[in-house]
């Protein structure tokens, strides 16, 4: 399972594509615009199935300085690109996976964090109206700190876990969660994704998210526990 999700999948070698935007604009006390875009693509075949996301955010403020003359200033800047690969075995619902993931955020300590991790992953339960499933595995991570001598690099063998539950409320609301762990003796990063998603009309959509990150290895000037509130309009390619 990849990090951030869209749709129950259909019936199997369907494939499902679906692009996100999300734009803010402040003005009054504070001047500031930020971009939210993703991009999911995934499909259920015979003997394997496959899901594919970008993502990126891009946030900018505005500032004055001494002269009372206001320019814009980058405060978040962030792209995430991961893949997984499920092999089925006997029975489809149990699989054996491959997973990987690089993450490139601007304001973090470390310049970018990359990790591959395989293992067993199984779907618990499909019906028509909801979806549970997880994977778990080892792997290995990388965390390559900034230019600063108070920073190391990091590497080594984590464990990842994941869990993906969605829920079809209605022909035009679904409900999802999802939530992902990496971790070894030292360090750990838990993602927490919760979103209602409402057709609007066609492959139109709203999406209502309520994002969490935790990283227990967080610079002492940064929180440990990130959050992020987002409403972004999907569209359903096919």
């Amino acid at each position: 399972m990849s990090d951030s999700g869209g749709t129950l999948p259909a019936t199997d070698s369907n494939i499902s594509a679906t692009g996100e935007l999300g734009l803010l604009y402040n003005k009054g006390n504070t001047n500031s615009s930020s971009i939210n875009a993703k991009f999911n693509i995934s499909q259920e075949l015979e003997k394997w199935s496959y899901q594919a996301i970008a993502n990126t955010r891009y946030k900018t403020s505005k500032e004055a300085d001494d002269g009372g003359d206001e320019y814009d200033v980058t405060t978040a800047q962030k792209s995430f690109i991961s893949t997984q690969i499920d092999f089925k075995l006997a029975s489809p619902d149990e699989r054996i996976f491959i997973y990987a993931e690089y993450e490139n955020d601007r304001f973090d300590i470390y310049d970018y964090q990359t990790l591959v991790a395989s293992g067993w992953s199984e779907r618990l339960w499909r019906d028509e109206f909801s979806e549970f499933k997880y994977s778990v595995g080892p792997g290995y991570a990388i965390a390559e700190a900034k230019n600063d001598e108070d920073n190391d690099d990091l590497q080594g063998i984590i464990l990842r876990t994941a869990l993906e539950y969605t829920l079809e409320i209605s022909k035009s609301a679904q409900f999802r969660q999802f939530i992902s762990t990496e971790t070894d003796p030292e360090y750990t990063r838990t993602k927490s994704e919760t979103s209602l998603s409402t057709k609007i009309f066609g492959s139109l959509a709203m999406k209502l998210s309520f994002i969490m990150e935790h990283n227990s290895n967080a610079e002492v000037t940064q929180e440990s526990l990130d959050t992020e509130t987002a409403v972004t309009l999907v569209y359903q390619f096919f």
